[in-house]
């Protein structure tokens, strides 16, 4: 058996992955917003996934120098840079997006976390993350309404 060997493990990670996405993505599609349970799945499955294959790869030490584990994962984190720029839009003075987009990076995360074996903390942040995410509207209404009685008290000149 090679270090590029398949395990049972592999398998659980990755389903471990697909699951937290759909969670997570499920949460997105049930309150309307872009990117949700096929692409966080997605997104999570890849990113444990590349994972898996840095850290084989960098236990191979094929050469005179051992290959960096951390450095496949730097890439990701890089890449979905790119991922998450592309669904943050500005209309104006509004900008949307900014929540979908830092979902991704953390689904990125969690995906990178599972395939390293942190499962403990990667089940910790999808349910911190699943609560922010289900608070959120309730917030929104919150400040909404603080807003607008900011802006009665100050006669509506109150900046954004």
């Amino acid at each position: 058996m090679t270090n590029l060997d398949w395990s049972w493990i592999d398998l659980v990670q990755l389903l471990a992955a697909a699951a937290v996405g759909l969670l997570i993505g499920y949460q997105r599609e049930l309150n309307f917003k872009p990117a949700g349970i096929t692409t966080m799945t997605i997104v999570t499955v890849t990113s444990t996934l590349l994972m898996q294959l840095s850290i084989r790869l960098s236990a191979l030490g094929a050469g005179p120098i051992t290959a960096d584990p951390t450095r496949l994962a730097a890439a990701v984190i890089t890449g979905i840079g790119f991922l998450g720029a592309g669904v943050i839009i500005q209309t104006g003075r509004q900008v949307h997006g900014i929540t979908t987009a830092s979902t991704i990076w953390l689904m990125t995360g969690i995906g990178l976390a599972i395939g390293a074996g942190y499962y403990h903390p990667a089940a910790a942040a999808v349910l911190i993350v699943w609560a922010v995410l289900a608070a959120d509207p309730y917030t929104e209404r919150v400040i909404a309404a603080r807003r607008e009685r900011l802006r009665r008290r100050h006669g509506g000149k109150v900046e954004e």
